[in-house]
């Protein structure tokens, strides 16, 4: 059993332990909502841009290789963590990417040395990409555009699908995989916008386009990759703070049950040493008479 002061030192690294876990765990809720709130805020303001630009202009005649529908070269890009916490949910995406139909033959992408280790595991050839980090998701976008248009997709008519963990809620995360190549999604909004163009424009109205459509059209899809990876790796984001603070939450529970138990302890043990001390006492007393 435990001495008094020990017991008394078991307390005190308990309460600091728990004051710490507490703080990480209401700075991962804030981020949380705060990532929440301003991501909202753009994406609505982005997709109303992008709507009225497809009401102006017909790109219906225009062919491009990431406008078309494709059964070529499959690459997977899987978005893992490298954050703690995280174990489970990484083995999750990896699985769901070699699950994905033609994944036993796609070119696999790794973002995350977590995810790298469990393909290394499985003997699973890869290709990771380090320069990228989920918390500076504009920038993990923007490189990642970049890294996705220079391995030349396009001239292999290929195509790319990101798998990423996606909080459903707070509580529950779970693993989408969301094809980038070819614009497929993209160009539904386009069709669904086409067909209310003539809503917008009077009867006589023209548009006056300067640049070709296929540059227009090839822009456009560069930007709408970027705000969809920008959008990935948020929700991959919020995924990493959900899951650390639920598991914060869990270990907090736990050094809170901890703490129950070590002042069961001292109490226990303090009163042994009173009913110790008062007994030596009354023994000495007798003693002296």
């Amino acid at each position: 059993m435990l001495a008094l002061e020990e017991l008394k030192s078991e307390l005190g690294i308990n309460q600091e332990l728990t004051e710490i876990v507490d703080a990480l765990k209401v700075i991962a809720v804030t981020e949380f909502r705060e990532l929440d709130e301003r991501r909202k805020e753009r994406s609505s303001i982005f997709l109303d841009a992008f709507e009225r630009f497809f009401r102006l202009i017909d790109f219906s005649t225009v062919e491009h290789p990431y406008a078309k529908d494709t059964t070529g070269h499959l690459v997977l890009l899987m978005l893992t963590s490298d954050e703690r916490f995280m174990g489970g949910l990484n083995k999750r995406i990896v699985d769901t990417a070699l699950g994905y139909p033609g994944g036993d033959t796609a070119e696999l992408v790794v973002m995350g040395t977590q995810g790298a280790d469990y393909l290394r595991s499985l003997d699973r050839a890869y290709t990771t990409v380090t320069e990228v980090s989920s918390k500076k998701p504009y920038e993990a976008a923007l490189y990642l555009r970049e890294y996705i248009l220079g391995k030349g997709l396009e001239a292999e008519l290929g195509r790319l699908v990101i798998v990423y963990p996606k909080p459903m809620s707070f509580l529950v995360q779970t693993v989408e995989a969301l094809p980038i190549l070819p614009c497929t999604e993209l160009l539904r909004l386009e069709k669904h916008e086409r067909e209310r163009r003539y809503e917008m424009l009077a009867p006589n109205e023209e548009v006056l386009i300067e640049s070709s459509l296929d540059d227009l059209l090839e822009y456009l899809m560069s930007t709408w990759i970027a705000e969809k990876l920008l959008e990935v790796l948020e929700d991959s984001r919020q995924a990493e703070l959900s899951a650390k603070a639920v598991r914060l939450e869990e270990s907090y529970q736990t050094l809170g049950d901890n703490r129950k138990k070590l002042m069961h302890q001292y109490h226990r043990v303090h009163h042994e040493v009173l009913d110790k001390g008062m007994r030596e006492t009354f023994s000495a007393q007798i003693m002296r008479r």
